[in-house]
Parts: structure tokens; sequence; C-alpha cells
């Protein structure tokens, strides 16, 4: 159980502005004080390391992960239970053909409010994973050292399929992701890249997902590369983006050209043969939300909760 640092605020856009009926719209400065959108997003990934066993060799792997704050009106203010959430396929390190690679040793790093990043080994059996095999999602909870600096999602900000239709987010929407950029790591500290792009497709049928079964996802016009799986993908509630981002989903893999032109998926890095498309696949954040609601986790925040009512009696 970790308390929420001070410095995990809220993701909002420091773009305002007021409309008012009979009124042009105006623009307002920004508050210095609010750090930009793309800073705080960058403070949300960390980067999973990944130690599998391939044969009689260990290969290495590294996705993107990002935390969520679960709230609890029973627990202290400030507090929170939290998760590590990325891809199945990242979590289960698949090879190319998509078969997991048993993990020996997983390894999260996250940066610290000074100094270089901090290294937390996890045990890859504690991931827990939907229900639905089609979507590609795995999550596990975690503790941070208490110098660790990042910015958690909460539930509150999560764009669901409701907000979206009843803030009109479709075809066009903007969206920016932040993730593992495998060509500079950082030696000391995490240093992930901030991407851009629109949402392209809400598919109202299934599709085929990273997992080669049919499932829910959504598709966007944006770049993106090995590592980024696990990615958080936040969206604009408007075209301006005055109303703030919330998290509408995780990168899970990309479309790619063979050497025939036909799109096939991707959930990492597979040769210069392969011309990026520029597609990427997105799961939705309700499965998110469905799979941290999930019974065995639900159990085990009830057990924490009870626990430690009964070491507060007198």
């Amino acid at each position: 159980m970790l308390r929420s640092l001070v410095l995990a605020v809220c993701i909002a856009t420091t773009l305002l502005a007021e409309a008012q009926e009979g009124k042009i719209l105006t623009y307002r400065k920004p508050d210095p004080s609010i750090p930009p959108l793309a800073v705080q997003l960058k403070k949300s990934v960390v980067s999973i390391e990944l130690q599998c066993k391939e044969g009689n060799s260990l290969v290495g792997a590294t996705g993107t992960g990002f935390i969520v704050g679960y709230d609890d009106p029973r627990l202290p203010k400030g507090f929170h239970f939290n998760y590590l959430v990325t891809n199945r396929h990242v979590a289960e390190c698949w090879d190319e053909h998509n078969r997991p690679r048993g993990v020996q040793l997983l390894t999260v790093r996250v940066n610290a409010v000074d100094g270089p990043a901090r290294s937390v080994r996890e045990i890859p059996s504690e991931w827990r994973f939907p229900a639905d095999d089609s979507v590609d999602l795995a999550v596990m909870p975690i503790t941070a050292p208490n110098d660790a600096t990042f910015t958690f999602f909460g539930l509150d900000a999560f764009a669901t399929r409701d907000y979206v239709s009843s803030n009109r987010i479709a075809e066009g929407s903007p969206i920016v992701l932040s993730g593992y950029f495998y060509q500079f790591p950082g030696e000391r500290r995490v240093q992930p890249i901030v991407r851009q792009g629109i949402l392209s497709m809400v598919p109202d049928e299934p599709m085929i997902t990273t997992t080669g079964k049919p499932g829910s996802v959504y598709l966007a016009d944006v770049h993106i590369f090995g590592g980024n799986s696990g990615s958080p993908v936040m969206v604009a509630s408007d075209v301006l983006a005055l109303d703030g981002y919330r998290l509408l989903g995780v990168v899970s893999g990309y479309y790619y050209e063979d050497s025939d032109f036909n799109l096939e998926i991707a959930t990492m890095a597979k040769g210069t043969l392969h011309a990026n498309s520029g597609i990427a696949m997105i799961v939705p954040v309700d499965f998110l939300r469905t799979l941290l609601d999930a019974p065995d986790l639900k159990a085990a925040r009830e057990a924490y909760l009870s626990r430690s009512s009964n070491t507060a009696k007198p």
C-alpha cells in the first residue's frame, strides 16, 4: 500500500478558455504553476523490463506501463490502491507467434524525485488477466519506492464508452500518448517519448485483436513502435481540448505492411522489411475498469481494509 505522492497530479490541459452565449471565445494565459500536459503524461509512464526463457537461453524484452490509483472512501485521505497496467503480451513476454515465454525476472523502473531511477523487482505470478482472452491487458498491485515520482490515473479520469458517447468523442478527436523509447531508454532515468494523433476508427463490430481473437478495440492514426506497448492513450473531449484529456485506453499494437502490402497486426518491432502503416490498436479503458473490479482483486482490497480496521481497534 503506497501513499499517493504530492507530485501525482491529475492529468489536465493547460489550455483554459471561456465560451458564453453571445460572446467570442476568449483565451486565458496558462497558469505557469500547472505543468504542461506532456510533462504530466511522461511522469505517468514506467518501463517494464523482462528476462524471458527461450529454449536454453534468456532473452530481454521491454514494454511500457503506467499506474492507476484505485480510490476507496474507507481509505485515509490521499491513499489509494495502486496497480501497474500494461499489455498481456508484455506481461507474458510473447514471442512473435503470440506464444508466452517463461518470465524469469520482472523489473519495473520508476523515476525518483532526485537522482537515478529506482528498479523494483516484482513477482511475475502477480499479474492478473481479463477473463476475455481477446483483451490484451494485464494488471498487478504495486508498491513503489517512497521517493518515486509518478502521475497516477484515477478512475474518474477514465474515458469509458459512456463518456465517449456523451461527450461526442468520435473519429477525428485528438489523442496523445507517452511510452518507452527503445532508441533512448535512459541510463539514469526513464526517458519516455510523447506522440500525438487522432482517433481514426470506433468499430461497431468485433475486430481481430493483438491476441488473435475477435474483440472490441479502437484504432488510432498515430505512429508507434516496439516498446510502446502498454502506453496510456489520452483523448480530448473536444477539438480544442478545452475540457482536458481523459484516459481512452492502452496501446496494444500496430498494423504493418508486409512485402505484399497486406496489413498485419504486430505487438513488437519485427524487422526492417515491415513498414509501419501508422495505424495503432487501442484497448478501450472499459476493459481495464472491468479487470480492476475482478472478484480476486476486489477480495484483496476488502481483505486489506478488514486487516487495517482490526489493527486500528483499541
